[in-house]
């Protein structure tokens, strides 16, 4: 009976150091129990080099994994992610057959997949930047961002088009990597550097395609207070037209003059720009400045813009007198 039950104990000693040969070396954080319902994430490494995180990221994919990027402090760390519990153990032992020796083993949080961990509490960050893209093929040519958490978002023009579609809304920012815009999808900065951004970007339709994208940052205005007070997200508050109200401008300091329904399905897109480097007067375009017109500011403050738009328009040098008189009385939208 002893022999039985010391062979029975050689048998066990012998599968589990089998196991345990299967496994990375190091793991910091537990294996957890397969009947556990959560979910967990694999880290595989942390790097100040973003050129070392991506051949990292590279191995991974050439294994069949679908890795994902997360900023931390100055690192840029590598990561499986939204791994069932009962799942884990053959991760990792994937892992270890295609060189990965050490890893972190942590319980997913909650939402991960429009947040990330910081070391810190997420918070809702935004930013002012418009974003020209320069990858061949784009289904986008640009994304903007502005301090009042709207977007505008403008696609290729299909074939035989001759606009430009415009897509309107508002984002959310929980970490300085990570975008999410209102029925479109989600934006996930793996570069950014002075003036060039590298991204991925997931449709609403199907979240799990990926689309990398590189862009060039836009020039900006130079900063000065009527300059900011003036570029922000503002709601029609009264107007010549009433049929305009509570429709939106959105002015950046990118040169972007963007006026819209509440839910962008009636926009038009312009440029602007101070005229004759004052802060008194703008003239803005819809053709890149082969015509365009010039508006007169009357009031400007925190929470409220008024202008007056005689219908000047520009085809030769000078202006001709257009055939209305606009007036436009404008409140912040988050006011």
């Amino acid at each position: 009976m002893k022999r039985v039950f010391l062979l029975v104990n050689l048998l066990f000693i012998h599968t589990l150091c089998f196991s345990q040969q299967n496994l990375p070396a190091k793991i910091i954080g537990q294996i957890p129990d397969s009947n556990s319902k959560k979910l967990y994430r694999i880290q595989v490494g942390a790097f100040k080099l973003v050129q070392n995180a991506d051949i990292t990221f590279s191995r991974l994919v050439r294994g069949e994994f679908n890795p994902v990027y997360e900023r931390y402090l100055d690192y840029t760390r590598v990561l499986i992610t939204e791994i069932p519990a009962k799942q884990v153990r053959n991760y990792l032992i994937r892992l270890k057959r295609i060189g990965f020796n050490e890893v972190i083993i942590r319980e997913e949080p909650a939402r991960y997949s429009i947040e990330l961990i910081f070391g810190e509490e997420s918070a809702n960050y935004s930013l002012s930047e418009k974003w020209e893209i320069t990858t061949p093929n784009s289904p986008f040519a640009s994304f903007e961002f502005n301090q009042d958490n709207n977007f505008i978002a403008i696609e290729n023009a299909q074939e035989g088009a001759e606009e430009k579609p415009a897509r309107f809304g508002t984002y959310t920012m929980p970490s300085k990597d990570l975008i999410e815009m209102e029925n479109l999808g989600v934006v996930r900065i793996r570069r950014d550097s002075n003036n060039k951004v590298e991204f991925s970007f997931y449709p609403i339709e199907t979240p799990n395609k990926e689309t990398r994208l590189s862009a060039s940052k836009a020039e900006r205005m130079p900063e000065n207070f009527r300059t900011d007070l003036f570029c922000r997200t503002w709601r029609v508050k009264d107007c010549t037209d009433p049929s305009s109200i509570g429709f939106l401008f959105l002015i950046s300091d990118s040169g972007t003059y963007f006026f819209t329904s509440p839910d962008g399905e009636i926009n038009s897109m312009s440029k602007w720009r101070w005229y004759d480097n004052k802060t008194e007067e703008f003239e803005y375009t819809h053709d890149n400045w082969e015509h365009y017109g010039r508006a007169k500011i009357i009031d400007l403050k925190e929470n409220y813009l008024k202008f007056f738009d005689p219908g000047y328009y520009i085809i030769t040098p000078g202006y001709s007198k257009g055939e209305f008189d606009d007036y436009w009385e404008l409140e912040p939208v988050n006011n």
